[in-house]
């Protein structure tokens, strides 16, 4: 049970209200003047994007023989990002993204993400659709074939993000910049009667540009029900570990990251700082959930990390990232000696741009886990198992266009 559980009547109360509050937005955002709209018979704008990338490993893993070594399977996207009118536009990501779920099968081409931008005023857009939920700001996240926005293979063990269906409130106002989010897990739209209601996701996010060389941001993460915040936290698809006979990898793919408490709320603040050539990233949060599983166990863990990129030349760089995830739930407080409550890993690596749009990335990457004892939700913060702790070489073609 969460601590955001509150109530039958309370939460049904809180339910209409907050889908009356963003029924009206989308009202108000409807109501632009009509002289805002393209003259008659002019035809929207379309700007089409295609990502194409693959990806190899050779990874061993600790209490394993050998290595585990390999193609990914393709992934490829193509993207359309339509202006209908001058307050009116969308964007909708057709993709293949077989290994997102850790498995090597299934999830063949379909709608990955589709927003529809209602513009308010010039620095008030209502979103609706499947907007991005999370409290990750500044820093590239590979997404499917998206990747070259990131400069390393693959993400953290802990990052904060995943799209959902709901409706997302986006402000600017010279250097600041916030978003409001109500939303369901990915793949969901309403709410349950069973058992309670499984409510929404609330998410409020805020950045500022502190100067040209300095970005700084906040953002807060709660579920208003029972249902928990399924944010993706890890690499699947980029990671993969002790394939099965026929190419799955079942609970084995998870032990990529961290098992953050999702039930409760989660809170990150970060900073981004570009000093030409340097590219830097620091970021840490908490998570929190209580009375885990209907027990009276608290589960909660620290995260943070920090990732930096310099630029060697205009077509070669280098890049790093550590992160360090630690339980500080009952759990570990509770279990006998002083186990190490801590999941870490470090990834180092080059980009080089071989032609334009070309980008080749090589890596090396480490990852360490702490003991194993027993958890309220059956799996530690750090995810005890054989396959926590690996190391090995990692390589990426993409091409984006």
């Amino acid at each position: 049970m969460s601590q955001f559980t509150i109530s039958e009547p309370s939460n049904a109360f809180f339910q209409w209200l907050t889908a009356s509050v963003f029924a009206l937005l989308l009202l108000v955002a409807t109501a632009v003047p009509a002289q805002a709209q393209m003259e008659d018979g002019e035809l929207p704008e379309i700007d089409f994007a295609v990502n194409l990338m693959q990806s190899a490993q050779s990874i061993s893993v600790d209490g394993f023989p050998g290595a585990v070594t390999g193609f990914h399977r393709a992934r490829a996207g193509l993207n359309a990002s339509v202006q209908f009118s001058e307050n009116v536009s969308g964007l909708l990501m057709l993709e293949q993204e077989p290994n997102d779920f850790g498995g090597q099968f299934g999830l063949g081409p379909s709608v990955d993400f589709m927003v529809m931008n209602l513009q308010v005023s010039e620095g008030l857009t209502v979103q609706a659709g499947t907007p991005v939920t999370g409290l990750m700001h500044f820093r590239g996240f590979s997404d499917g074939p998206v990747v070259q926005g990131n400069p390393l293979i693959g993400n953290s063990p802990a990052d904060i993000i995943t799209a959902g269906q709901g409706v997302k409130l986006i402000g600017s106002y010279g250097g600041f910049g916030f978003d409001l989010t109500a939303a369901k897990t990915f793949g969901e739209d309403l709410t349950t009667l069973n058992e309670g209601s499984t409510g929404v996701w609330l998410i409020g996010n805020a950045t500022y540009a502190v100067s040209d060389v300095l970005q700084v941001g906040a953002g807060l993460a709660g579920a208003t029900g029972q249902e928990t915040m399924d944010f993706a936290r890890g690499d699947r698809e980029n990671i993969n570990l002790n394939p099965g006979q026929n190419g799955g990898f079942s609970d084995a793919s998870k032990n990529t990251h961290a098992a953050l408490p999702n039930g409760g709320w989660i809170t990150q603040v970060d900073a981004k700082i570009t000093p030409s050539p340097l590219d830097i990233d620091l970021w840490g949060g908490y998570a929190q959930d209580s009375e885990v599983n209907n027990t009276d166990s608290d589960a909660a863990a620290i995260f943070g990390g920090l990732g930096a990129k310099v630029d060697i030349s205009e077509s070669f760089y280098l890049a790093g990232r550590f992160v360090i995830v630690n339980d500080q739930g009952d759990a570990i407080d509770n279990a006998s000696g002083d186990p190490d409550g801590n999941l870490t890993r470090f990834e180092g690596g080059i980009g080089v741009e071989l032609y334009d749009h070309a980008l080749l990335k090589v890596s090396g990457v480490t990852q360490s886990h702490g003991d194993s004892f027993n958890s309220a939700q059956g799996t530690p913060v750090t995810r005890p198992a054989p396959a926590d702790s690996f190391a090995g070489v990692l390589t990426e073609l993409s091409f984006s266009f």
